[in-house]
């Protein structure tokens, strides 16, 4: 069997995507899958992905900036991506239409409560940003039955349409960032790069047993750096979340599901070799 398929995005160049998915293939015998990074230009997604698809493609991830972009280029849709309005994987059927799912919501799920045994039922949980990231978890976290969820964003209303939308499905409200309280169990942040720094007072992470991050670096990002110095114990960036809604997708391309375990232990291998050799250089005075 053979896929061709990639993960669009602006930027992308950091995507560890085509790793995973290289990990996962290598997992079947007869399992040939191209998978590449395409970066598309903010004013031509759409021309981006038709010319992928008639490439002879099978599919592709989308990320930042263009998840409800391609929710809106879609034929059908999975439950999950009709609810979010928002898709990060498409599967190009064999009439030419395109089938949109959203992964990243169950990938963020199947992280926290498998991968580090944290349940998010009865938890208070604050949410950064209010773009097709967070559309994306909002669903699958509602069903976890949390005590409630506040969606903070720079722009007031964007949150407070969220809030409304979703507000069918359990306890969600919107707030400003200046008119948030030491309150929460867990915060997570589904901003981009750009859009830090955010106005967080180090006071909102007193309460805060787990902050994450769905952005994924070698270094700490803003706001893991930020809930570390203010004595927050578990702070997680979004590998994790990136390889379970990689299966997710994987699964859907291929019929076959993935072992992660493997891959999440060779990343935590690698990550325990790069701090080896950042700790031994910096004692040799070759980092300053």
């Amino acid at each position: 069997m053979n896929f061709k398929l990639t993960v669009i995005g602006n930027p992308v160049l950091q995507s560890k995507s085509p790793w995973i998915h290289s990990r996962f293939a290598a997992e079947f015998s007869g399992l040939n899958v191209d998978y590449t990074k395409t970066e598309a230009p903010l004013d031509a997604f759409e021309q981006t992905v038709f010319a992928f698809r008639d490439s002879g493609a099978n599919g592709a991830n989308v990320t930042m900036p263009f998840k409800e972009q391609a929710y809106r280029l879609c034929d059908e849709y999975s439950e999950r991506a009709q609810i979010a309005k928002a898709v990060n994987t498409l599967k190009f059927m064999d009439n030419g239409s395109i089938y949109g799912d959203n992964t990243d919501g169950i990938g963020f799920i199947r992280d926290l409560q498998h991968n580090h045994d944290y349940a998010l039922t009865e938890k208070r949980i604050l949410l950064l940003g209010a773009g097709g990231a967070t559309r994306g978890l909002l669903y699958p976290l509602l069903q976890t039955k949390p005590h409630s969820i506040v969606i903070t964003n720079r722009t007031l209303t964007k949150a407070q349409h969220l809030a409304a939308e979703f507000g069918p499905y359990g306890a969600i409200s919107a707030s400003d960032f200046e008119a948030l309280e030491p309150e929460f169990d867990v915060m997570i942040d589904c901003t981009p790069f750009n859009s830090w720094p955010l106005p967080i007072a180090n006071n909102i992470f007193h309460n805060c047993a787990l902050v994450y991050d769905l952005k994924y670096s070698d270094k700490a990002t803003p706001i893991l750096g930020q809930a570390a110095q203010c004595g927050v114990k578990q702070c997680l960036d979004g590998f994790g979340m990136l390889v379970e809604q990689a299966a997710e997708s994987f699964t859907l391309w291929t019929g076959l599901r993935p072992n992660t375990a493997a891959v999440l232990d060779e990343h935590k291998k690698h990550v325990m070799e790069r701090l080896k050799l950042f700790a031994k250089a910096h004692t040799l005075g070759g980092i300053d």
